[in-house]
């Protein structure tokens, strides 16, 4: 080997050693970065210092890792939006010994109707008869109100979220182009691929994607449904927020779903992510929440609207409580929950007219003795009596209404614990496969014993110019 070749094989060591320990300062640096995958160099070419070779910095992953991480955390995401949805109203139904729940208002009700049974001429003890039933039909107005608003707050975030997936797609392909450029030209690409690696994790939380390897560096996504977002150029996603949603739309008649080149897409393309979880809630979760909701409403206004319980009453006239005014309507469209109110003839506002929770709800005129017991007894039975719900969303089984209640309760709870401890369960795999890092993750410790052995290779490269300057400088002399 001539003088010449060693000191270019030297140079080459010197200016690979340079670059290993750039690699190792980077990921020391970097070690606590998310997203951040650890550096290496390879060599490309027939070796270091040969013609044609240099040196490539890699990311060091594992594939299959990401892909796994990616579905974690894309299960995560989904499990948090149904969980959420389940927490809330749980929390607003309350727990039966807690003040404001459904079941205490309920238990009011009946001490209400007990109260004033026990002293029928009192005006206060009907006066909290009133305030007692517009308690209970104020609970479930707010109850159905924590569906829409979720429901709506659902489609809000469908909207949100499409926006974002469109910037994200563009983004990713805007990264696509730049580290073609940056490989051609044999530049570093590690960041760039950093930064798409972000983009990809944020797509997937939404919609689980899997990457699939291009030329030059460059990925393509395609939805776990088969849909193609991304390759040579990015998907255009369109979805058309509405707004109010009411409880009786339906998708896809009266709402929206995403569009992609003119075509809906499907469930399947959704997966579990939390797009498909925003969904679920809207179209599926939300709607059957408001027939639970909806099941107990109707019990309470059948029940109290029933002639046998207070003979006052007209033909089609409403009873104690109504659907905004009208009588029970087994037709009705759903959000009867959001629509119950007590009769106005005997609202709170209406302390004159409070002698008719005593005397009928259809009495012409306030009678003489005002001592009459029976229909306040016959409110109470109504509310004690057992009987199967009149529509579906309960159980089928027949129970007293704060029977009923307790039945919604249980069902509403049962949800949340499930989506709990799926939420949990996703949460701690997610974490786990974080913590891997796709395989690239930073040892400080291995770092500074790789920087010796750096140290090394790089002192022994010195050595060798330093003895071929020596026999340079001999031959000089001769």
């Amino acid at each position: 080997m001539s003088i010449t070749s060693s000191l270019n094989f030297a140079t080459a060591g010197l200016g690979a050693s340079s670059q290993r320990a750039e690699n190792v300062a980077r990921n020391v640096a970097n070690a606590d970065r998310p997203g951040y995958a650890r550096r290496t160099s390879a060599v490309v070419g027939a070796g270091v210092g040969a013609p044609g070779a240099g040196l490539q910095v890699m990311r060091e992953v594992d594939p299959r890792l990401v892909q796994l991480r990616r579905e974690a955390q894309s299960q995560e995401a989904g499990a948090s939006v149904a969980q959420s949805f389940h927490a809330r109203l749980d929390a607003e139904i309350g727990d039966p010994d807690t003040a404001g729940s459904l079941q205490d208002r309920l238990a009011r009700l009946d001490a209400a109707f007990v109260a004033a049974a026990a002293n029928p001429s009192n005006a206060a003890g009907l006066a909290n008869v009133s305030r007692a039933a517009a308690g209970v039909a104020e609970k479930l107005n707010a109850l159905d109100a924590v569906v829409q608003s979720s429901r709506q707050q659902a489609e809000t975030d469908i909207g949100r979220t499409v926006k974002q997936l469109n910037a994200d797609l563009e983004g990713v392909h805007r990264l696509n182009v730049d580290i073609a450029r940056l490989g051609a030209g044999g530049h570093d690409m590690a960041d760039l691929v950093d930064q798409r690696s972000l983009l990809v994790d944020r797509i997937s939380q939404q919609i689980p994607v899997r990457e699939l390897t291009r030329d030059q560096g460059t990925v393509a996504l395609v939805s776990e449904g088969g849909i193609l977002l991304l390759d040579t150029s990015p998907a255009k996603l369109e979805f058309e927020t509405r707004s109010p949603i009411t409880a009786e739309m339906e998708a896809p008649a009266e709402l929206s779903e995403i569009m992609l080149n003119g075509k809906p897409l499907r469930g399947e393309f959704y997966g579990g992510g939390r797009l498909g979880e925003l969904f679920t809630v809207r179209d599926e979760t939300a709607p059957l929440a408001t027939e639970r909701l909806d099941s107990l409403a109707g019990e309470l206004i059948g029940r109290f609207g029933d002639g046998t319980v207070d003979p006052t009453l007209a033909a089609g006239q409403p009873g104690l409580f109504t659907d905004r005014g009208a009588a029970l309507d087994p037709m009705a469209a759903p959000g009867l929950a959001g629509r119950i109110e007590v009769n106005a003839l005997v609202a709170p506002d209406r302390p004159d007219q409070h002698w008719r929770l005593r005397d009928g709800l259809g009495a012409a005129a306030v009678p003489g003795g005002g001592a009459e017991t029976e229909l306040l007894l016959a409110y109470g039975s109504a509310l004690a009596d057992h009987a199967r719900p009149l529509g579906a969303g309960l159980p089928d089984i027949a129970a007293d209404v704060v029977g009923h209640a307790s039945a919604l309760r249980s069902l509403v709870s049962a949800d949340r614990l499930q989506a709990d401890d799926r939420r949990d369960t996703a949460a701690t795999l997610a974490a786990t496969r974080a913590e891997q890092r796709d395989g690239g993750a930073v040892d400080i410790d291995a770092e500074m014993r790789r920087l010796i052995e750096i140290e090394q290779a790089y002192a022994a490269n010195a050595r060798v110019i330093q003895a071929a300057g020596t026999m340079i400088d001999r031959l000089m002399e001769i």
